[in-house]
Parts: C-alpha cells; structure tokens; sequence
C-alpha cells in the first residue's frame, strides 16, 4: 500500500494492530511534509494554517509501533524493502521523501 504522510497521520494507530498480528505488510509513506491534497482543496482560500507538517519523524513512528521501518531516499533501497517484507513477521514502513508540490484537482 502507498499512502502520503498527512493521510498517514489519520491512520497511525492501524500499525499497532498490524504489528500485534504481525503481519508481512508493506506500507509505502511518501513524504513531503504536508497535506498536499487539502492544500489542493484550499487552492481559492491562500493562507490556510496547518497544511505543512515538518519534522514528522515517520520511521521513529513506525518502529514505536512494532513496525521495521527505514527512510529509503534511493530507489535501490526501496527495492531491497520490498521482498524483504515478505519475509518478515511485522509491517514494513518505509519512508520515501518526496518533492513538494500541489498537483491540480482539474
């Protein structure tokens, strides 16, 4: 599963449950330390506080949780992530960074 890390905040809680079954899921996290889509939403209204979230540590997250988890700021590593979750009896949550930028809903 992919997912952006505003929407990742929503659903943190999900890798507690996940890392007690201890199942082999890969979680994929862009990262580009923002709600990128409410910002895409707040396009007409300019100044809209609380879309930027710096400094969410999610790798840090992910491990409090039980999950294995590692920042892969290459493709070669997120590579090596993905089979390495099959083998494992936890989630995998790799945190991938990501360039800023509010796509058009149009």
């Amino acid at each position: 599963m992919v997912i952006g890390d505003g929407s990742f905040q929503y659903s943190l809680q999900s890798l507690w449950t996940a890392a007690q079954l201890r199942l082999p899921i890969l979680l994929v996290v862009l990262c580009n330390s923002e709600y990128a889509i409410l910002k895409a939403f707040a396009e007409d209204s300019p100044g809209v506080p609380g879309l930027e979230i710096p400094d969410i540590d999610i790798v840090a997250l992910a491990r409090g949780y039980g999950c294995h988890a590692a920042r892969a700021e290459t493709v070669e590593m997120l590579r090596s992530e993905v089979p390495a979750a099959a083998e494992r009896h936890a989630p995998t949550v790799p945190e991938v960074p990501i360039a800023a930028t509010v796509a058009s809903l149009l």
